[in-house]
C-alpha cells in the first residue's frame, strides 16, 4: 500500500508540473507553437534549447507537426494542446523529418496516421540507433553524473532546478525503455508532394530535397498562411536562423531546395509566418525569399568555379557574396557568425554539388 501511494504521489506531481511547465505561443487563433520549458531541456538526445512542435485546430480535430525528442516531453506537450483547443482529438501527426527531436514522441500518438517522407523511416532508423535506442546504462549515468553535480557543487535556484528536470526526464525516459518503449514510424508517405485536407484546413507538404537531413519538408497550413519549415533554415542560433541547413555528412540538393522553394513562392502570394523548430523568432516571406536566392547565388558561383577551375579557396574570396549580404544586411544582419555559416555551407555544396 505504502508503494502504491508513493507511485500514486509521483505520478500526480508529474501531471501537475506538466500543467505549468510548457511554453505556448499563438500564432493565428487555430495555430499554435508548444514546446517543454527550456528548463527542461539539453536532454535525452538534442542539445538544443528550444524544440517547437506547432499544433493546428482544424475545427473537427487537432493536427501535430513534430513531437518532441521523447514520449515523456510528448506527453507533457499533447496534454496542454487538450487543454488550449479543448479537444482531445488529434487526427495526424506530420513530422517534419527523422530526426529524433522531430519524431521521438510519435509513440504516445498510436492511434493517429503519421505523415512524412517516404525517406524518412531509414532516417528514424539511424536516429533511433544514435538517441532512442540508448541502454539503461547510459541514462542511469547521465543521472549519476547530474546528482553527482548537485552534489558537489551545491548549485541552487534556478540551475538546480533545471539539472533535477533534466534527472527526472531521464528516468521518465529510463521507463519508457524499461517498458520496452519502441520508436513509431510513419505509416502515411510521399516523395515530392501532398495535400492533407481535414476539417477547415488545407496543408500543402513539400519536399525540400537532401540537405540538414535526408526527408526534410515543408508544411504550409494554407487557411492560416502559416509554413513550417522543422530544421531547413536555422541551426538553432539566433545570429544564423535566417541562413539554411546544410549538413557536412550528407549529399545536399541545393538545386532541389531551389526548385521547391519557387514553386512555393510562385504559388502563395502574399505574406505568410515561418515557423522553426529550434528557432527563437518567426520568419517571413522576406526571409524565405532571402534563402532562396542565397541557394541559387552559391549554386551558381560554385558550378561556375569548378567549370572554370577556380579553387574553393578562391571561391571563398568572392565579392558577389560580400556584396549579396550587404545588400541583404535589413535581412540577415551582419553577425560574424553569418560569415562562419556562409563559409561552411560553401564548403559543404562545393564536396557535394
Amino acid at each position: 500500500m505504502r508503494s502504491f501511494f508513493i507511485a500514486l504521489l509521483f505520478i500526480c506531481t508529474f501531471s501537475i508540473a506538466t500543467a505549468r511547465n510548457t511554453n505556448v505561443k499563438q500564432i493565428t487563433p487555430d495555430v499554435i507553437t508548444i514546446s517543454p520549458d527550456r528548463k527542461q531541456l539539453q536532454t535525452l538526445g538534442w542539445p538544443n534549447d528550444i524544440i517547437n512542435s506547432v499544433a493546428i485546430n482544424t475545427g473537427n480535430g487537432i493536427i501535430l507537426i513534430d513531437t518532441q525528442n521523447s514520449p515523456a516531453n510528448a506527453r507533457l506537450i499533447k496534454s496542454e494542446i487538450i487543454d488550449q483547443f479543448n479537444d482531445s482529438t488529434f487526427v495526424y501527426i506530420i513530422n517534419t523529418h527523422g530526426h529524433s527531436c522531430h519524431t521521438g514522441g510519435n509513440s504516445v500518438f498510436d492511434q493517429q496516421s503519421i505523415v512524412a517522407h517516404s525517406l524518412s523511416i531509414d532516417e528514424i532508423k539511424n536516429y533511433d540507433d544514435i538517441f532512442l535506442g540508448q541502454t539503461i546504462d547510459f541514462l542511469r549515468k547521465k543521472i549519476y553524473y547530474n546528482n553527482n553535480v548537485l552534489d558537489t557543487m551545491r548549485i541552487e535556484n534556478a540551475i538546480s532546478d533545471s539539472i533535477n528536470e533534466s534527472i527526472d526526464l531521464y528516468r521518465f525516459y529510463e521507463d519508457d525503455l524499461l517498458n520496452n518503449y519502441k520508436v513509431r514510424y510513419p505509416d502515411l508517405t510521399f516523395d515530392d508532394t501532398l495535400t492533407i485536407s481535414h476539417g477547415n484546413k488545407t496543408i500543402k507538404l513539400m519536399y525540400m530535397g537532401k540537405g540538414h537531413g535526408n526527408a526534410d519538408i515543408m508544411a504550409y497550413i494554407e487557411q492560416d498562411k502559416v509554413l513550417c519549415t522543422g530544421n531547413l533554415f536555422h541551426l538553432g542560433a539566433q545570429q544564423v536562423e535566417a541562413m539554411p541547413s546544410f549538413y557536412l555528412n550528407r549529399v545536399n540538393e541545393i538545386d532541389k531546395w531551389v526548385a521547391t522553394m519557387n514553386t512555393f513562392l510562385k504559388q502563395y502570394a502574399g505574406d505568410f509566418t515561418i515557423l522553426t523548430t529550434h528557432g527563437k523568432k518567426n520568419f517571413d516571406r522576406e526571409n524565405l525569399e532571402f534563402i532562396n536566392a542565397y541557394c541559387q547565388l552559391v549554386s551558381t558561383e560554385v558550378k561556375a568555379a569548378k567549370n572554370s577551375g577556380i579553387s574553393l579557396e578562391k571561391l571563398l574570396e568572392n565579392e558577389s557574396f560580400d556584396n549579396f549580404f550587404k545588400k541583404n544586411r535589413n535581412i540577415i544582419g551582419s553577425s560574424s557568425k553569418i560569415a562562419e555559416m556562409h563559409e561552411r555551407n560553401l564548403r559543404i555544396i562545393w564536396k557535394y554539388l
